[in-house]
């Protein structure tokens, strides 16, 4: 009985499945029989069937129908649409209606002599026969204005008349240029308390100077820069400050000043400053590092240095997802405010999986060895992570990284290295160089930063694509370098990590030569030297390197009264030397430092392997850098002091002795120019000991591309170890990097010598000019 009605049952549920829909139904809902469409006189009916997406079959509810009316308006031919539906003897008609926009009939411009027809035409995004739409009306009307503005035409207005676009769809803009103005005057009205010169760092409007700046006037630019000096007197504490501006005109109608308005209102001190939140570190911990201290006027920038600081501390514990908010509240009393860093720490997080991604050519082991963190063992540091995107840039190798902590596992995130390989396997560079020290130099290098020695081509077609020799983040660097006064030709092997260890492999092989003051001088050899950086024990931080060197020393072509010293090595020199060093690397940047220090420590021993010539040579140097400024848009004033000392033990030649004079030594003398003497022509010929002191403050003048720099350079090179004489000078330079075909970067130095021995060389001005093709 149980089988039977289990059977009645199911054949009931087949003829249900398999019985047609009554009434144009199904179990879905209606379906469309039909769609009319009514209203289109221009648009075709075929081109509003296929922005509908819909067909006779598909369904008829109320959601498709609306989706339908918002394609059709989006396509910005109609004013109205409308989708229905309704019944008619039992079929299901969508009807679609329609209201189109009128085909603009025409295009003019009325009033115009800075811009033809043509050209203003290019600015407006209608032309005759597209669908009349106000929003695109007006944009062409703005860009009309824009492009005027642009042109110095400040008071420019555009209109359109309406009306006539209603009635007969065309599209007339009338334009009044009015004069073109220029700025000539900028002042400052109401600024007590900070300096003209501070307020124009804020101000993007510029005053005309022929040829280099054009001094047109923008009321929209001018509107913002008044926004930019309220909001710097605010950032420095004048909560209630504002600004605004007004035009004056001159004697010439072309001219104009601009005064900003400045009401300062009362600087505000802080009365105290609370922590809260905090649970890793005590509330005495963070305050004693805080910039904002009671009784001190509020200043934003150290507010949000603040802010970093503390969630950088947190960062480098793991809890990366960290909140620090600053706030400041009015407090009850006059002139003072309270205020208050909120953390909200979260929690710990330690490294789990260490994915690189974008690496398409690059081995994974070449990113990830960046990072110095691993899987299980670290916590996140998230200045370890900043750190470690710096290095991947640093090798040239990537124009882009960036690591991001990703997953969902408790206590544990993964880091995604995401990187850009640069595009160009290697470089291949044509340059120039003329400086003070050297003469004009001719450049040309192939320098390949993702070399890989052992990825040989597996067919000829491999090679010529450069599919082979690549993704090992070694380095190949071949340089020809023929010049007026030096030629250097060399070739440069670097395997940053032996036998995948923390050991740096550099190869390298060199022609040099010279012209020196009293004789030729050539050079041919080679190194090898192999380093690593310690990362425990009492040398941590430190990065230890040997070497080994052999080169022979060809001195020849001397003149006929050359010194003593240098007959005695004419001909050729054998040299090999065994070389230790040792150094300490502190700073923020190894290209632009701006704070940190580097101390550098090497013994030299020559003859160690052999040769003619056995002495011992021992250099010193210490670099200190601080940032003692910073603007708003993080550009840094930088000073750097410098400490270097050497000493030479046993017989060295000539050719190996301690020099000084130019740039990267004393400037405001001549390159060796700092030396004992010998011969009847009063020839340097170099000491055994050297010591140099220099100081420079180097700071923004113009955007990133242009720096000043203050500098004194002192020091002496003697006989022996004394000093028996100290020369001295001070001076200014500029630092500038224009781009023509490449980077081309600039020094310029005026050095004036403070102290002097008779037989030095000076040399007030000093240049080094490069670029790269």
């Amino acid at each position: 009985m149980q089988s039977r009605r289990s059977l009645r049952l199911l054949l009931l549920g087949l003829a249900c499945a398999v019985a047609p829909p009554a009434g144009g139904q199904d179990a879905t809902g209606p379906v469309i029989d039909a769609i009319e469409v009514r209203g289109h006189e221009q648009v075709s009916e075929s081109y509003i069937r296929g922005v509908l997406r819909m067909a006779p079959g598909d369904p008829a509810d109320q959601a498709a129908l609306d989706q339908a009316v918002r394609r059709l308006l989006r396509t910005g031919k109609f004013l109205t649409a409308e989708v229905t539906a309704e019944s008619r003897d039992g079929r299901r008609v969508v009807l679609v209606t329609v209201a189109e926009r009128p085909a603009l009939t025409d295009v003019r411009f009325l009033g115009n002599a800075e811009f033809n027809d043509q050209k203003l035409r290019e600015m407006v995004p209608l032309q005759a026969g597209d669908p009349v739409d106000p929003f695109t009306v007006r944009e062409g009307a703005d860009n009309i204005a824009a492009a005027y503005r642009d042109k110095g035409y400040g008071n420019v207005t555009v209109t359109y008349d309406g009306e006539l676009l209603r009635e007969a769809a065309e599209l007339v803009y009338t334009i009044e240029e009015g004069p073109r103005v220029r700025v000539r005057k900028i002042l400052f009205e109401g600024n007590e308390s900070l300096p003209r010169e501070k307020l124009l760092e804020q101000v993007q409007t510029k005053t005309y100077l022929w040829i280099f700046r054009d001094g047109f006037f923008d009321p929209d630019q001018v509107e913002q820069d008044a926004a930019a000096v309220q909001r710097l007197y605010r950032d420095e504490g004048y909560l209630e400050a504002k600004a605004s501006y007004r035009v004056e005109p001159g004697e010439d109608p072309e001219d104009l000043t601009v005064v900003f308005l400045v009401a300062e209102g009362a600087r505000y001190l802080v009365e105290s400053v609370v922590v809260t939140g905090n649970a890793l570190f005590s509330t005495e911990e963070l305050l004693a590092e805080l910039r904002t201290r009671p009784e001190q006027y509020l200043r934003q920038i150290e507010l949000r240095r603040d802010q970093r600081d503390i969630a950088a501390r947190y960062g480098e514990r793991g809890y990366i997802y960290r909140e620090v908010d600053p706030v400041w509240l009015f407090s009850e009393t006059p002139g003072f405010v309270e205020v208050r860093f909120e953390i909200t720490e979260g929690e710990p997080y330690r490294v789990g999986r260490v994915v690189p991604r974008g690496n398409r050519s690059t081995k994974d082991k070449v990113v990830r060895r960046a990072l110095e963190l691993f899987p299980d063992e670290d916590v996140i540091n998230l200045s370890e992570l900043e750190e470690a995107e710096r290095r991947l840039r640093e090798t040239r190798i990537f124009s882009y990284a960036r690591i991001t902590p990703v997953g969902e596992q408790e206590g544990v995130r993964d880091l995604i290295i995401n990187v850009e390989e640069n595009e160009q396997v290697g470089d291949l560079l044509f340059g120039f160089g003329v400086n003070s020290n050297s003469g004009l130099v001719g450049n040309v290098v192939l320098d390949m930063k993702n070399f890989d020695l052992f990825d040989w081509p597996r067919s000829f077609g491999e090679f010529i694509r450069f599919r082979s020799f690549r993704g090992a983040g070694q380095r190949l660097r071949l340089e020809a370098a023929p010049g007026t006064e030096v030629s250097r030709f060399r070739i440069d092997f670097v395997e940053p990590y032996l036998l995948d260890k923390p050991l740096r492999l550099g190869t390298s092989a060199f022609y040099f030569e010279r012209g020196r003051e009293s004789y030729d001088e050539r050079r041919v050899g080679g190194t090898v030297s192999l380093g690593r950086r310690i990362e425990k024990g009492w040398l941590e931080g430190w990065y230890v390197e040997g070497a080994l060197r052999s080169e022979n020393v060809d001195v020849g072509d001397l003149d006929l009264f050359a010194p003593r010293d240098v007959r005695e090595v004419e001909g050729g020199n054998f040299l090999t030397s065994v070389k230790g060093t040792l150094v300490r690397d502190r700073t923020d940047s190894r290209l632009l430092p701006t704070r940190g220090d580097v101390l550098r420590l090497s013994w030299e021993q020559y003859g160690a392997l052999g040769g003619e010539r056995f002495f011992g040579k021992v250099l010193g140097s210490y670099t200190r850098h601080w940032t003692l400024y910073e603007d708003v848009e993080d550009r840094k004033g930088v000073l750097s002091l410098r400490g270097d000392v050497g000493g030479i033990f046993g017989e060295a030649p000539v050719f190996e002795r301690f020099y000084a004079g130019g740039i990267g030594s004393i400037r405001g003398f001549d390159f060796r120019g700092v030396s004992p003497r010998q011969g009847l022509d009063d020839d340097p010929v170099g000491g055994d000991f050297l010591a140099l002191l220099k100081a420079e403050y180097t700071f923004p003048l113009v955007g990133e591309a242009l720096r000043g720099v203050l500098f004194s350079d002192m020091g002496t090179v003697e006989e022996g170890f004394e000093l028996s004489t100290w020369r001295a000078s001070v001076g200014v330079g500029v630092r500038l990097q224009v781009d023509l075909l490449g980077p081309v970067p600039m020094e310029f130095d005026l050095a004036v010598p403070l102290s002097s021995d008779e037989n030095d060389d000076e040399q007030i001005f000093s240049f080094f000019i490069g670029a790269t093709f």
